[in-house]
């Protein structure tokens, strides 16, 4: 049986079907998920527009990290100028016998270390030392004669001049006096012979090592005719060729670091002097003496590079230096 309620201003009675609040509300979808559903779409496509935009985030890091590397590099390049351009060196001494002779001794072998004054290499001395016993001989001659003509002299200048003219006199002390310059005439040339047999000794004038030795015992010397060749140990310096753009921070007397291409050790050193020139070209002159100059002109100029002299402060006991070897050098300046 339904009920029905009237209404006082006749509005239409409702009628109650006597269905349950919480069944009619079941039978209809909430406000809320249909929102639900909408919001996950725009979820997705927001992190969709996100993922986009990172790869351009990363290169706009990656290139504001690759700038502020790049300028600090430069800072450090323009405040401390390297090279990798660099190379060991050293005086080398080229020894040549002062006479001619066979190789009687040969006391050295290749790359052997010497020391100032050790022996190298001797010829043969026999004809030398007969030179020195004829130069003694000579000079005991010249003595005596000298002797024989003084005394002859000093009897004409004691004699009157009844019994010797004043011209006689004369002549007698200058013949002594001739006597006298023979005697030093000799004893030069004894004193030549001497040097001469000393020098069949070739010593070393340095402290060093003896290289690319190819003179063997039994051969033959010739007067001037390089012998042997001793690498300087006690004058190895590095030479580095820097870019003329970086002279300016480069100064005399600034401290310079060295790494050598084949050890980890880093030596110390300073530089002692720059190159005041290198071969410029364009001044050779050619048949007719004008300068030839060369009409290319590119649009990229490269920088000339200068020697800088640096010398060696320390050198660690297990480094082994060696003419020609290539250097990394850093300098860091004062100024």
């Amino acid at each position: 049986m339904s009920n029905t309620t009237s209404s006082p201003l006749g509005v239409p009675p409702q009628v109650s079907t006597g269905a349950d609040p919480d069944t009619t509300s079941e039978s209809q979808p909430p406000q809320q998920s249909v929102t639900g559903r909408s919001a996950a779409p725009n979820d997705r496509r927001s992190v969709r527009r996100r993922l986009r935009l990172l790869p351009m985030l990363l290169t706009l890091v990656v290139a504001a990290v690759g700038a502020g590397a790049a300028w600090l590099l430069w800072q450090n390049y323009m405040g401390k100028p390297w090279t990798r351009d660099g190379t060991v060196r050293t005086n080398v001494v080229t020894l040549a016998p002062d006479l001619a002779g066979q190789v009687v001794q040969l006391a050295v072998r290749d790359n052997q270390l010497v020391h100032k004054g050790d022996l190298l290499m001797k010829i043969d001395p026999r004809d030398y030392q007969v030179a020195v016993d004829l130069s003694k001989a000579a000079v005991d001659q010249a003595q005596a004669d000298y002797q024989n003509k003084k005394i002859e002299a000093d009897r004409r200048l004691a004699l009157s001049n009844l019994a010797a003219s004043r011209e006689e006199q004369q002549s007698f002390v200058a013949t002594a006096a001739m006597a006298a310059a023979i005697v030093e005439q000799q004893k030069a040339n004894l004193e030549r012979a001497n040097i001469n047999l000393a020098r069949t000794e070739v010593r070393s004038p340095v402290n060093g090592w003896v290289t690319n030795l190819l003179l063997r015992q039994g051969d033959y010397a010739t007067t001037g005719q390089t012998a042997l060749s001793l690498v300087d140990a006690d004058s190895f310096w590095v030479d580095g060729y820097f870019e003329e753009t970086t002279l300016a921070s480069v100064h005399d007397g600034d401290p310079a670091k060295i790494w050598l291409l084949g050890y980890r050790q880093v030596l110390n050193g300073h530089v002692d002097s720059i190159a005041r020139g290198i071969v410029v070209s364009n001044v050779i002159p050619g048949k007719s003496g004008l300068a030839t100059v060369s009409p290319i002109f590119t649009w990229v100029r490269l920088a000339q590079r200068i020697p800088v002299h640096i010398d060696i402060d320390s050198v660690p006991a297990d480094v082994r230096l060696v003419i020609g070897m290539t250097a990394t050098i850093e300098i860091e300046s004062k100024q």
